[in-house]
């Protein structure tokens, strides 16, 4: 069973960048962009636990931390809504 343990290098727009530890995103734009685990939660974690670290969240800007299926528009801002 492979669990997440970093982000997904391939599963991202162009804007977001990722470190070469995998760990840490940043972006160089002011757009919308989501990026995916390198593994889904597998169905048979009853219990999953993962920890976000917020480094600087700019100016006027949102963070949206959650959860979503493989079909999720990455360049979606779902639950931004006014």
């Amino acid at each position: 069973m492979d669990l997440p343990t970093s982000w997904n290098l391939d599963d991202k727009p162009t804007h977001l960048n990722v470190d070469s530890s995998g760990l840490r995103v940043n972006q160089d734009s002011n757009q919308f962009g989501a990026i995916r685990a390198n593994h889904p939660i597998p169905p048979q974690c009853k219990l999953f636990y993962f920890e976000v670290d917020i480094i600087g969240e700019g100016k006027n800007e949102h963070i949206l931390i959650g959860l979503c299926e493989k079909s999720f528009n990455l360049n979606n801002a779902n639950g931004l809504g006014k």
